[in-house]
């Protein structure tokens, strides 16, 4: 698009003559990825971009949208929110593609759910997927900023830590398909109940065009008028049959009193996930065999229940991207059965406000029914879990000096915590990646 048709959508003001009819490529807001021809938008958020507008410009960049008055020799327009700007881009770039869109979001698993469904779609349509955590009002606009006229679908995650949220990017994008995961107690320190995190999730139906998926076995979205499918017989879509291990999951469903086998390598509590993937792909006219394909070949990645082999015959869970109790209690409810030596590293739970303590209290009941094992708890909340003999560090350095004095064989390593203990740099120690103790 050109700078008058970007003035037109920001309802921003000129600061100097410029040509009007000069051609913008891309929208960035990152200083360090400007290309020519490129437009910087100078965000406030963490940092106040307006201090980058002259790396921008250095690196080629032909336009700059700014919130403070400035002047350089470049076309500029000032506008009175930058982060408002950029959703106003957004929808108009939504507008101009109009791929089908699915939005998702959901207490646990919005990722894993996005990802199942890229890899069924893409089997039939050409698809843009959310990139790492752009699940907000930054993140939603940048993976929109990526669409061009070759996608016919995009699948956008969505996150949200207060009411409204989601409301302001389901009306910024408008899906024509929503999911909602389910509803758990992520967030709940800033929402106050399960029932107002049901709230702030059913705003995805604010700007929604068409359906909604949702996972029947959810007791607070079984009551929702949505597609539902789970293993509950109210269900649109039923999974029977179901045996599991660490790696693989097998199931049958039914599709017009056809049985069809599924594989998948994911295990018992991400089923609900799955079937919400197949649903959609059903949905979207994708024949049931390049679904039942396409999870066969699908594996998991960042951080999220990654099953890694190691020496000493170790099994490393890398589950380390987030956490929450539903997560943590699907996890150990699928390794208690396994039977060789297990070592759980666990870390805080985070973003549960007056919560805290409650839900941390919980997880010695979960880990008694867990044999053969030994904890460390990791973090200032996991300091206040009494469980006999657990070990208790403050962070993972202290931890991978403790594990160094240990010689770990024929075990099953559990690694999980919210993000922002980074317990990642655990396993890259145990898989000899790490290589500096730097945060």
């Amino acid at each position: 698009m050109n700078i008058l048709e970007i003035l037109n959508i920001t309802k921003g003001t000129l600061i100097n003559k410029i040509n009007l009819n000069l051609k913008i490529n891309k929208f960035k807001i990152n200083s360090k990825e400007i290309k020519k021809g490129d437009c910087y938008i100078a965000l406030i958020n963490k940092k106040d971009g307006h201090q980058y507008i002259n790396d921008a410009i250095k690196n080629g960049a032909s336009l700059i949208i700014v919130s403070k008055k400035c002047n350089y020799n470049i076309p500029t327009i000032l506008v009175q929110n930058t982060q408002k700007t950029l959703g106003k881009i957004a929808s108009h770039i939504r507008k101009k593609y109009n791929p089908k869109l699915i939005a998702i979001t959901g207490s646990v698993g919005k990722t894993t759910t996005r990802q199942l469904i890229y890899s069924i779609l893409k089997t039939k349509y050409k698809c843009l997927q959310s990139q790492k955590n752009y699940n907000n009002h930054i993140g939603v606009p940048l993976t929109i900023f990526n669409l061009d006229e070759t996608n016919e679908i995009a699948i956008i995650e969505m996150g949200m830590n207060h009411l409204n949220e989601i409301k302001y990017l389901s009306k910024m994008v408008t899906p024509d398909i929503a999911v909602i995961t389910n509803i758990g107690s992520s967030h709940i320190g800033n929402l106050g109940s399960k029932e107002n995190i049901l709230k702030a999730k059913l705003e995805i139906k604010e700007g929604l065009k068409g359906p909604l998926f949702v996972n029947g076995d959810d007791p607070y979205l079984k009551t929702q008028n949505a597609y539902k499918s789970g293993f509950n017989q109210d269900n649109n879509l039923i999974a029977y049959n179901l045996s599991t291990s660490l790696t693989i999951s097998k199931f049958k469903i039914k599709i017009n009193n056809q049985e069809y086998e599924i594989n998948v390598n994911l295990p018992k509590h991400l089923i609900n996930d799955v079937l919400i993937a197949i649903h959609i792909g059903l949905y979207l006219n994708i024949d049931i065999k390049d679904i039942q394909k396409a999870l066969i070949q699908y594996q998991s990645y960042d951080m999220r229940m990654n099953i890694i082999k190691v020496q000493n015959n170790n099994t490393i869970i890398n589950d380390c991207y987030n956490s929450s109790f539903e997560s943590l209690k699907g996890v150990l409810n699928l390794i208690k059965y396994e039977k060789i030596k297990k070592l759980l590293i666990l870390g805080d739970i985070n973003e549960l406000g007056k919560y805290t303590k409650k839900i941390h209290d919980q997880i010695p009941k979960l880990l008694d029914q867990i044999n053969n094992k030994q904890v460390i708890l990791i973090g200032p909340n996991m300091q206040k879990v009494k469980y006999e003999n657990a070990l208790h560090f403050n962070n993972y350095l202290d931890t991978i000096n403790y594990l160094k004095t240990k010689k770990i064989k024929d075990t099953l390593i559990l690694i999980k915590a919210s993000r922002l203990l980074q317990l990642e740099n655990i396993t890259k120690y145990l898989t000899n990646n790490y290589t500096s103790f730097s945060s």
